[in-house]
């Protein structure tokens, strides 16, 4: 059955391939051999939206680079641009990409079809700019060794940065930096400019293969192509005159594509309900799964050592699980890692499962890696692992179940009763003990990666804590300190250091970057990106000195806020999300400064035992306040070293903290003093 399925679906997408000529005729951009399979794949899944994006821009970005090859031109001109986008949509859209892709990929502004950039709109003005020479320089082929890669893109930052100033938007700085990809590209053979951009936007698996050359057409523009270029066959370019039956090819095109695009669904489905069909045997029988399938995972070598299981969890059977998920029907919440199911089992055990739902190396050795460090992270303000299970191609973690589920559910989801102020501040608390830990007690100390609210989980008291541990990082070589390592870039859009996706050099500041989006969260009620707009950006208009800051509170909270305590949070808030790391608080700072700012007695508590484990020492020329005041000064390099810890696993470590707490970055100087 598996083979001829798979033959049916070749024969489609050949009669796909044979369409795209017809689509694309009204526009000289050229996107066949383009591989759309690699677009549709991650379009279709929500978390994969960065990645859809770079695989579209990619491939127009290669389109233009071939038209520029033959026409010296930087992009279609603007009385076919329309024409263009329309085409390129429709053609993605029948190789299966989702057609709101194209809306929150900001197909046509943030991806355009003419990269005109500081008006210049030819390759030979982009070629003679300064600076270029160096991107020439550092992106010669091949690019494959990462390092070699780095200097191309580093090249590329440092060119445009020359090029743009400091004051310009993310939208130009985005069509500039494919402009200098186009200007690149159209030098280079075809093989070439896609080695180039697999490097330049962060894709992997391209693999065009190169274009047949046709006929020279009449279609193309008259522009006088530059002096490198000269020689280049026009050979990238297709379809026949622009104006010329227009009209017609629209009411031949239209039905054509409906017609198409109907049978295609209806073929796609008949075999999709053979697929689930044939799953629903294998999960009833998850003993026979290698007789009914080559293809399931052998366990990989990190898995073996655990199927026997680490001695302090319990090891649980499909059919147990299955059992107490009711055949996998209540369903908690989704992920990059799976789905995640409620479960009730015979002794009373109440846990989220959560069940990997791919079947991959990196789905193994993030379940591996989990297992890893959760078995060895024990503190109140993390999500506690219960169990596991490892079956043939099933791998599911159990954790302790969180009734009132994340912060992001209470945060953005309608029909939520808001959380109050004073809970918000409580959260926000729990969180950053949970980071002070992973920092500074776990040994190696550990880099969560992905904080973010849906990653902040809720007891039935509204107790915090962090869960996922997939993509957590120790630090370099197990030092005690934090040292900065190098690591493919992996997290969530928003919640991203911007210094770490430039540097791809991680540290604990980068956590640190990720609970001040969180912050604002919990202030604003807004998420990390909303309406196109990132809300680190969004609220910075509402930090200015002679702003309302009570205008950046959450709507539905905002006549119960105390307005002091707003202060000190939002200026958290704005040092934690610094575009450099050094300029940033370590979390133990944010800590201190919440607690003094939330408890009067708490600072009674903290100052008693910093008398306690530094043997009563007078002079320290500190005292507590309770409360913090905008008029007071802010902190200087070092204080940070001598903050107490507040975590519950923390007193017998005191003498570590002082020993890791080795600085403090200077803070800015609306900060208020401790």
């Amino acid at each position: 059955m598996g083979v001829y399925v798979q033959a049916f679906l070749l024969s489609v997408l050949g009669f796909l391939l044979m369409k795209v000529p017809s689509i694309m005729a009204d526009c000289p951009l050229d996107l066949r051999g383009s591989n759309f399979t690699l677009a549709a794949s991650a379009c279709s899944n929500k978390d994969e939206r960065g990645k859809c994006c770079r695989y579209i821009n990619t491939f127009v970005a290669l389109s233009i680079a071939r038209y520029a090859n033959a026409t010296g031109s930087l992009g279609v001109p603007s009385n076919i641009s329309d024409i263009c986008l329309s085409s390129i949509s429709q053609t993605m859209e029948l190789y299966g990409v989702p057609r709101n892709a194209t809306a929150f990929c900001g197909f046509g502004t943030k991806i355009p079809v003419n990269y005109e950039c500081k008006g210049r709109t030819s390759v030979t003005q982009m070629l003679l700019s300064p600076k270029f020479e160096d991107v020439t320089e550092n992106c010669k082929v091949p690019l494959s060794v990462e390092s070699k890669c780095k200097k191309c893109v580093n090249a590329g930052i440092t060119y445009l940065h020359h090029l743009l100033g400091a004051t310009e938007d993310n939208v130009t700085f985005s069509t500039c930096r494919d402009a200098t990809f186009a200007a690149l590209a159209s030098q280079m053979d075809d093989g070439s400019a896609v080695e180039i951009a697999s490097c330049f936007f962060g894709v992997e698996g391209l693999n065009i293969p190169p274009v047949s050359q046709p006929p020279s057409s009449p279609s193309a523009p008259e522009a006088s192509p530059s002096p490198l270029i000269a020689a280049s066959p026009n050979h990238l370019m297709s379809g026949p005159h622009l104006n010329e039956g227009h009209h017609h090819y629209h009411l031949t095109l239209i039905p054509g594509i409906g017609i198409t695009v109907t049978a295609v669904a209806l073929i796609m489905l008949v075999v999709l309900i053979i697929l689930i069909r044939q799953k629903s045997k294998e999960l009833e029988d998850p003993g026979n799964l290698d007789g009914i399938s080559s293809k399931v995972l052998h366990p990989s070598r990190p898995t073996r050592k655990f199927q026997e299981g680490p001695s302090m969890f319990r090891k649980f059977s499909y059919k147990e699980i299955k059992k107490a998920t009711d055949n996998f029907d209540i369903i908690i919440g989704q992920g990059g890692f799976g789905t995640v199911y409620k479960s009730q089992f015979a002794d009373g055990l109440v846990a989220a499962v959560k069940r990997m739902n791919k079947v991959s190396e990196q789905a193994e050795d993030e379940f591996c890696r989990e297992i890893e460090l959760v078995a060895r992270l024990h503190h109140r303000h993390l999500v506690s692992l219960r169990g596991f299970c490892i079956e043939k191609h099933e791998r599911f973690l159990l954790y302790e179940y969180m009734s009132n589920g994340s912060l992001k559910d209470h945060l953005h989801c309608p029909g939520k009763t808001p959380l109050s102020w004073q809970i918000r501040i409580q959260i926000a608390i729990d969180v950053a003990n949970a980071l002070e830990y992973l920092h500074f007690y776990c040994d190696p100390p550990l880099c969560h990666r992905d904080i973010k609210s849906s990653n902040i989980l809720l007891d039935e008291n509204f107790v915090a804590k962090v869960a996922d541990f997939g993509l957590a990082q120790a630090s370099k070589d197990g030092f005690v300190s934090f040292e900065p390592i190098n690591t493919d870039i992996r997290g969530t859009p928003g919640y991203m250091d911007p210094e770490y996706v430039v540097t791809q050099e991680l540290t604990e500041k980068s956590d640190v970057y990720s609970y001040g989006v969180v912050l604002l969260e919990i202030i604003t009620g807004r998420r990390a990106i909303q309406d196109s707009k990132n809300l680190v950006e969004w609220s910075q208009t509402f930090m200015e000195p002679e702003s309302d800051l009570h205008e950046l509170v959450d709507p539905r909270i905002r006549d119960s806020v105390d307005l002091e305590q707003l202060q000190t949070v939002a200026t958290i808030a704005e040092w934690c999300t610094q575009k450099e790391g050094r300029a940033r608080p370590s979390i133990k700072q944010v800590l201190r400064l919440l607690y003094e700012s939330s408890d009067v007695m708490h600072s009674g508590f903290v100052q008693a035992m910093e008398d306690e484990e530094y043997g009563g020492s007078e002079g320290r020329g500190r005292a507590s306040k309770g409360k913090m005041h905008r008029s007071e000064s802010g902190f200087h390099s070092g204080d940070g070293r001598y903050l107490a810890s507040s975590s519950s696993t923390s007193r017998s470590h005191c003498s570590r903290s002082f020993l890791l707490e080795t600085g403090s970055p200077q803070s800015p100087s609306n900060v208020p003093s401790i």
